[in-house]
């Protein structure tokens, strides 16, 4: 047996249990008796590897990005859609327009639950997407924390012209994500015309999901946008609120 493996996975078993806070060098390499300079040089892979972390200079580590892209969760997803249906009904009913529960997974933002409204104009979305290319997708790369979002970057590129022309370089694609971030949703008009809207789901303050309305720019009249921005973000707030 390798037993650099078996300290590898016993350090990402002991950080999983907890990922709420950031363990130190000196915690990980105290809980599993380890010498420090052994765990560091582990730490040291596994950060490069993107499966751990480091939240800064003496700040600890949380879990990589990768950690969670490399297994499925489907129970959180079923947790996830009973604490958001009934008030995605809910909001479908205020504002009469289709919205959407999703997740990142790997590039995708991929559909957990959605709730279709009762028009004549419709917009259908695909369960799968390039993240790139919607708003809750966007959304959901911008609100990943920095190593994430350079490790998602470095592993999936950048948007192409067509998919997010405001954002092709690396410098303008991080300006983007930086403003989604700051302002706690993203906004993306689409060259065939469709207006969507995305806010952020949290569980313990991480960002875990996203809730996002689609529709027709032709019914965007009057204050919708606005009102439609509220509503989604009040009943974002109010799932959040059941996930903890």
């Amino acid at each position: 047996m390798i037993q650099v493996l078996h300290r590898a996975f016993d350090i990402l078993e002991l950080i999983a249990r907890d990922n709420t806070r950031a363990l130190s060098l000196g915690e990980i390499a105290s809980a599993l008796q380890l010498n420090h300079a052994t765990c560091a040089n582990i730490i040291k892979t596994m950060v490069t590897r993107n499966y751990l972390e480091q939240l800064g200079p003496k700040k600890g580590y949380k879990l990589g990005y990768m950690a969670y892209q490399v297994v499925g969760n489907s129970s959180f997803e079923d947790r996830l859609k009973r604490s958001a249906s009934e008030l995605m009904e809910g909001l479908t009913a205020q504002i009469n327009e289709t919205n959407l529960l999703a997740i990142l997974r790997r590039q995708l933002r991929v559909i957990v639950h959605q709730v279709h409204a009762e028009r004549d104009l419709m917009v259908r979305s695909s369960t799968e997407k390039e993240a790139y290319n919607s708003a809750s997708g966007r959304l959901l790369v911008a609100m990943l924390s920095d190593g994430e979002r350079a490790a998602f970057i470095e592993k999936f590129g950048l948007p192409t012209r067509d998919v997010w022309p405001e954002a092709t370089t690396e410098s303008e694609l991080r300006q983007e994500l930086d403003v989604i971030r700051e302002l706690g949703y993203a906004r993306q008009v689409t060259a065939s015309h469709i207006f969507g809207l995305a806010c952020a789901i949290r569980e313990k303050e991480q960002v875990v999901a996203s809730l996002s309305v689609y529709l027709p720019v032709s019914r965007l009249v009057g204050k919708k946008e606005v009102q439609v921005l509220e509503a989604l973000q009040e009943t974002a707030q109010r799932i959040s609120e059941k996930l903890v």
